[in-house]
């Protein structure tokens, strides 16, 4: 009986998957979507097949030698590009220009080779930190209106008059760079001294501010304004008599 042997070589065949990467952008900002992916030996690159996705966006894709953009997501069209002199070495990274709130979520990157095939998952987060908030304070007679204001910062924040007791509104508006400026503005009675608390977080950020102010009644405002109002019938009075009186001189001169 005559025994045949066989001898098969195989090709290694692996899938790697890394740990998620977590990412934080401000609008406006370039991003580094990073993705490596394993080099045994030597790549053809025409056999090497890189693609990015968000949900089921397609954010780049990479196949046969070059970019192939025909089916990229509208939001992503001119923001991305692969660095690719640095292919062959298993640099699959993308970079996201001029991120937007839009473009926040989870991004997979996926890469076949001759070895295998890759997988990489990033998570993006748009936010950015807000500065350092500022409390200013006007008085009226019967009123006083204390106002907080920061800047810089996105999404929006949360603010949160503590006391006293009043009527608050908050505003915020979006810059040229797609942060927030925010204004919050409390509105109440002040007879005796008052100690005013606020509070203001970007939970995305960990970010919390605590900031207060103690106030004292503006004694006087009110009759100072009313002896103003008092004297202003009495000054025109006073002008108009002097006026008459020049009046009738040049009449009898």
């Amino acid at each position: 009986m005559q025994h045949i042997c066989l001898c098969l070589q195989c090709v290694p065949i692996t899938c790697q998957t890394a740990a998620k990467d977590v990412i934080i952008a401000a609008p406006g900002e370039n991003v580094l979507l990073s993705c490596q992916f394993p080099v045994i030996g030597s790549l053809n690159i025409t056999n090497l097949i890189i693609k990015w996705q968000e949900k089921d966006t397609v954010v780049h894709s990479f196949y046969l030698g070059r970019d192939q953009l025909e089916r990229q997501g509208q939001a992503y069209s001119g923001r991305t590009h692969l660095f690719k002199e640095q292919i062959l070495t298993g640099n699959a990274s993308l970079v996201l220009n001029n991120v937007q709130p839009q473009h926040q979520g989870e991004y997979f990157c996926y890469v076949n080779d001759e070895n295998g095939r890759t997988k990489h998952n990033v998570l993006l987060t748009v936010a950015a930190p807000y500065d350092d908030p500022k409390l200013s304070v006007l008085y009226t007679c019967d009123l006083v209106i204390v106002t907080l204001t920061s800047s810089q910062g996105f999404p929006q924040p949360t603010v949160t008059w503590k006391h006293p007791v009043g009527s608050n509104v908050t505003t915020t508006e979006l810059d040229t760079k797609g942060c927030y400026r925010v204004e919050s503005n409390l509105t109440f009675s002040l007879n005796t001294t008052q100690t005013v608390v606020v509070e203001m977080s970007l939970d995305v950020l960990s970010q919390h501010f605590i900031r207060e102010i103690t106030l004292q009644p503006q004694q006087g405002c009110c009759e100072r304004s009313a002896s103003h109002m008092r004297a202003i019938p009495l000054a025109l009075t006073l002008a108009l008599f002097i006026t008459v009186l020049l009046l009738l001189l040049i009449r009898t001169s």
